[in-house]
Parts: structure tokens; C-alpha cells; sequence
């Protein structure tokens, strides 16, 4: 069997209005903590603003959170908006993550795509490609070099040092998030792989993939993908559909009407009355990992195979549920009757 290695992302909101922010986060962390012991890679924290339901802003603190409750779990982020942070501060805030878990930083960064992610901090979202190269490639030097002189298409810096370095040698990973040509050939050409949406299926990815490995390769990188997805296991298949189908529909519901869904590669949209018809049955195949521990293994097998990807970074957990008990249930059994399988 291959060597894959799994994370999760946890849900670090509280629907519908945000008043319950502290269960949240010890939910996340006992979320992880159980990761950690049943044999999980990584816990990685996304990030968006604005929200009305408390969507932790700083994915980077909750990280450092987590940290300090666990030992050899990775922690990081899937993904921080590049273009939102001044890249010599992210760069000493993340050497500082490494620190704080002894090298366990896993940094992953994206360009964004939400408007009032990046409108409440004035940044033009023409300008979000240049800022995330501009960062990416700061942060790589700024780890390992000292004094260091840097000159990109936004940022100028001269003699710069960033201290404390990572722990991690020569430096910690950056995962770069892409999902158009643009995005993905900036990946292979400045990131240690690509990490991929939550939305697309594996045909899709196929095609992004020949782009990104393309770029990687053209650039001296050696390519590696990792992927998001959403996950739910439980002793039988019926029962994964009943605890999780109604709540990952939601959130997919949801990308489906604000756009997120492309009739080009899921062509059984055009056909569609009313977001009603866009049901759990037309969605999952290719794109879930759900069902009984059997289900799960054969469908990772299937995006090892037909994908390569050797990473897979789960969500057991959107804003209306499944509650924290049966998701403490759910990472239990992918721990115990899934990554064996793949150790």
C-alpha cells in the first residue's frame, strides 16, 4: 500500500451567530488532540473575516494554540490569505510558530477569493497574484538568510533579518492553494506543493494537476499534491450518508449559489431548477470521502492512483454540524480502521 499521510481542518465557527467562541476552540483543540493520538499528520486552520458567525480571523494563533495542548502534530494553516499580511511579520510569525512546536509549522497560503476578506484590510484584489508572489518568496529567503536584500514586483526590503529562525531545516514547507491556470502555475514555480479546494472532483483536479506539474517541473520543483476534502466514516455506508449528508450539502449548497460550482466541469448544473436538486447524490461521487471504513479506503486508493496525491487534509465538521461527539467519534474510527491501512 502507498505511504499516505492525513490531516483534518477543523470548523472554527459557531452558526449562526458566533456566541459560543470559546466551546469552539476547545472543541478544535480535543478535535486534534484526538487526531494526534489515532494517528494523524496535521491539524491545518483556515482563515476568512468579516463573518457573522465568528470565523476565527487569525488562523495562525489558533495554530499556536493547538501547538501548545499537542506533541507531534503538525500545525499550520490550509490556507492564510497571503495578500493580508506584511510578508516580514508573517515571516517572523511563522519562524515563531516553528518555535513554539518545535518544528512542527505547515504553512499553507493562498491569494484569496472572498471580497470582504480582503476589502476590510484595503487590499485591491487585482493586486492579490503579486502580493502572495511577493510573499511566498520573501518568507523562503527571509527563513534561511540573514541581512537580506529583496526586491519583487510590490515589496522592497533592504537588509532585513528575521529572528528567531524556524526550527525546522533548511526551513519549514510552504503549500501553495491554487485553483486557475494562473494560480497553478505560480504554485509549481514557487511552492513545495499544491493544495488544492475543497469543491472541485477528481476528473478536475487531473486537469489542474498536468498544469501545476508542468510548472514544477519547468522550474526545478519537485511536485507534490495535497489535497482538501470532505471526510465522514462510520460502521456502515448508510450511516455516513445519515450523520454527515445533510450538513456537508449545506456548506456545498451554499458554494453552489454563491458561484463556486462550474458548469463546465460539472455539467448537471445547467440542468438544475433550484438549488433543492442539488443533492448529496450528484455531488459525492469523486468528490467526498464518506461512508464505511472499506468506502473510505477504496476511494483514497482511487485518488492515490488516478491523482498521486499522498496528502489528504479531512473536514469531519461544518457550521451546523455533526455535533462534536459524533465528529470525536468519526476521527476515532478514520484513526483506527483508515490510516493503518495506509501506514
Amino acid at each position: 500500500m502507498p505511504k499516505i499521510k492525513f490531516g483534518i481542518f477543523p470548523c472554527t465557527e459557531d452558526y449562526p451567530d458566533g456566541k459560543e467562541m470559546v466551546r469552539v476552540y476547545e472543541e478544535i483543540v480535543a478535535e486534534a488532540k484526538l487526531a494526534e493520538q489515532v494517528g494523524f499528520d496535521s491539524c491545518m486552520i483556515t482563515e476568512h473575516h468579516q463573518q457573522p458567525d465568528g470565523y476565527f480571523p487569525n488562523p495562525l494563533m489558533v495554530a499556536t494554540g493547538i501547538a501548545r495542548e499537542t506533541t507531534t502534530l503538525k500545525v499550520g494553516t490550509c490556507v492564510a490569505l497571503a495578500p493580508l499580511y506584511h510578508p516580514v511579520r508573517l515571516a517572523e510569525d511563522t519562524a515563531l510558530l516553528d518555535v513554539i512546536s518545535n518544528g512542527r509549522l505547515q504553512l499553507g497560503l493562498g491569494a484569496g477569493y472572498v471580497d470582504a476578506d480582503l476589502d476590510a484590510f484595503g487590499v485591491d484584489m487585482s493586486q492579490r497574484g503579486k502580493l502572495f508572489d511577493d510573499t511566498v518568496r520573501f518568507v523562503k529567503q527571509a527563513w534561511t538568510e540573514s541581512n537580506l536584500t529583496f526586491k519583487g514586483e510590490h515589496y522592497t526590503f533592504e537588509n532585513v533579518n528575521v529572528t528567531p529562525k524556524p526550527v525546522q531545516k533548511p526551513r519549514p514547507q510552504i503549500w501553495c492553494a491554487a485553483w486557475t491556470p494562473q494560480g497553478l502555475r505560480r504554485a509549481g514555480r514557487i511552492g513545495d506543493r499544491w493544495i488544492t479546494d475543497v469543491i472541485n472532483t477528481l476528473p478536475t483536479f487531473g486537469m489542474f494537476a498536468d498544469i501545476y506539474r508542468n510548472s514544477a517541473r519547468e522550474n526545478g520543483q519537485t511536485p507534490g499534491i495535497t489535497v482538501l476534502r470532505e471526510c465522514w466514516v462510520a460502521p456502515t455506508t448508510d450511516q455516513a450518508i445519515e450523520e454527515y449528508g445533510p450538513y456537508v450539502m449545506t456548506s456545498h449548497r451554499f458554494y453552489y449559489e454563491v458561484g463556486g460550482y462550474n458548469e463546465q466541469v460539472d455539467p448537471w448544473i445547467k440542468d438544475l431548477k433550484s438549488a433543492d436538486e442539488f443533492t448529496l447524490e450528484k455531488v459525492a461521487t469523486d468528490r467526498f470521502i464518506m461512508g464505511s471504513p472499506e468506502d473510505c479506503i477504496e476511494q483514497i486508493e482511487k485518488w492515490n492512483r488516478d491523482l498521486g496525491t499522498d496528502y489528504f487534509v479531512m473536514r469531519f465538521r461544518h457550521p451546523n454540524g455533526p455535533e462534536h461527539k459524533k465528529v470525536l467519534d468519526a476521527i476515532k474510527l478514520f484513526g483506527e480502521k483508515v490510516i493503518p491501512h495506509f501506514a
